[in-house]
């Protein structure tokens, strides 16, 4: 990951631009072939953690989601009656110090965001030495149960799992979940073989909506 990011940093810095921030994300989707179908038009009702930490945070987050399966083509339904739960969790892992190639003195702005590809430099470009910067995991798991099943017995039983994860400096998890919640329905309910990296701007018009839902 090192070279990479040294690799990435060079470039920018020896281009002098002003790259729009774009967040980075990594998703699987994980899909029980033998459970029911997750179409369109299915009605969903998402559980928030009676035990979160932060419970106006799990509300907050609960109601982007509502927000994004509305906009997916889902219908909204009370719990007795609705054909699947939606369950979700998130987290900030532990931080990682890096050494990374970049531009040096004073006057010059550096930012390092979502694998490094975000940065903004000035024209005046060295000179050049490395620097010292930490990087967080910012992760989001979203778990869909068949309502019937979970009704029934209480029990877990996933038709999907979606997982979506992005590093980068910001550790203000209430800033990152926009864009892994957008990238994360991207592939919601799909089946995606292997991980799939999304990039999603920060002046995306759905992330400046999910800033306004609370």
């Amino acid at each position: 990951m090192n070279k990479i990011l040294c690799l990435c940093l060079f470039f920018i810095a020896t281009s002098g631009c002003f790259f729009a921030r774009t967040s980075q994300v990594q998703v699987n989707g994980y899909i029980d072939s033998a459970g029911p179908m997750l179409p369109p038009g299915a009605s969903l009702f998402v559980m928030e953690d009676q035990q979160a930490q932060n419970p106006p945070l799990e509300k907050e987050i609960r109601n982007k989601i509502d927000r994004l399966l509305v906009k997916r083509g889902y219908l909204l339904a009370p719990y007795d009656k609705a054909q699947f739960y939606v369950l979700f969790t998130y987290g900030l892992g532990p931080p990682q110090t890096i050494k990374v190639f970049a531009p040096l003195g004073p006057g010059v702005g550096f930012d390092l965001e979502d694998f490094g590809y975000n940065a903004y430099l000035p024209t005046r470009c060295g000179p050049y030495g490395t620097k010292k910067v930490t990087l967080h995991d910012r992760w989001l798991r979203l778990t869909v149960e068949a309502g019937n099943y979970y009704r029934e017995t209480g029990k877990s039983h996933p038709v999907w799992v979606g997982e979506a994860r992005s590093m980068g400096s910001s550790a203000d998890l209430r800033e990152a979940i926009g864009p892994l919640l957008v990238a994360a329905f991207e592939e919601f309910g799909k089946n995606t073989g292997k991980a799939v990296l999304i990039r999603i701007k920060q002046n995306d018009p759905l992330i400046r909506e999910l800033q306004g839902v609370r």
